[in-house]
């Protein structure tokens, strides 16, 4: 191999190996590890003895920190990928889910031998700032509020104290075609509804428009 090539085949490892996260297969990787890691690792723990100190616990944060790789740039815009955000709450989404209710997940399981399921209904992006190559950024994501048939999350990305970007994402949980209602998951999980009545009616103001967009298909325009 002549000198170009050795330079190609270093630069393609930089890369390689600084954009683990985006390798072929990595997304996979990383959302079944998550799931593993809470459902079968941590099993006993969310079985047995997982305990609410204060039922507030359910709006405090979880947080992952990481920084923007060659594989989620934008070459136009040379800064990170507008698409790349959905795939990092991908992930976020199943962490700040299982780190808040895996204890209603893995009793579901050992009832009926089979998970319930959260799938996406809609996520809502605002971007104010760009995320730089290598930047390091963190993500917080927080429970935001949930009616009778869909719970919301609120995720901001920040590099240091700056917010860049902030998503709404609106969840459902599912047995099959059966919606379980929010608040069943979260008081089995032992948090106390009603002592969180005033924060979840606050905030479910501010994401009312997202509860039903379907209405957005019936409008005319003669």
């Amino acid at each position: 191999m002549g000198i170009i090539g050795k330079l190609f085949a270093c630069l393609g490892g930089l890369v390689l190996i600084t954009s683990y996260r985006y390798v072929p297969f990595a997304y996979t990787i990383r959302f079944h590890a998550i799931a593993i890691k809470y459902l079968f690792v941590k099993r006993n723990y969310y079985l047995n003895n997982f305990k609410v100190k204060d039922s507030h616990d359910l709006f405090k944060p979880f947080r992952t920190s990481t920084y923007c790789s060659l594989l989620e740039m934008d070459f136009f815009g040379f800064h990170k990928n507008n698409a790349t955000y959905a795939t990092e709450l991908d992930c976020g989404r199943i962490d700040l889910v299982l780190s808040k209710f895996a204890t209603y997940f893995v009793r579901f399981h050992q009832k009926n031998r089979r998970f319930p399921f959260v799938p996406l209904g809609s996520i809502e992006f605002h971007f104010l700032k760009d995320i730089k190559p290598f930047q390091a950024y963190t993500c917080e994501s927080r429970i935001l509020t949930w009616n009778e048939k869909w719970i919301f999350a609120l995720h901001i990305f920040k590099v240091g104290k700056k917010v860049c970007t902030f998503a709404v994402s609106k969840l459902v949980f599912k047995d099959g075609r059966v919606t379980i209602k929010p608040e069943e998951v979260i008081n089995s999980c032992g948090y106390d509804t009603t002592k969180l009545e005033a924060v979840r009616a606050r905030n479910f103001k501010l994401v009312t428009s997202m509860v039903d967009a379907t209405e957005l298909l019936e409008l005319q325009f003669e």
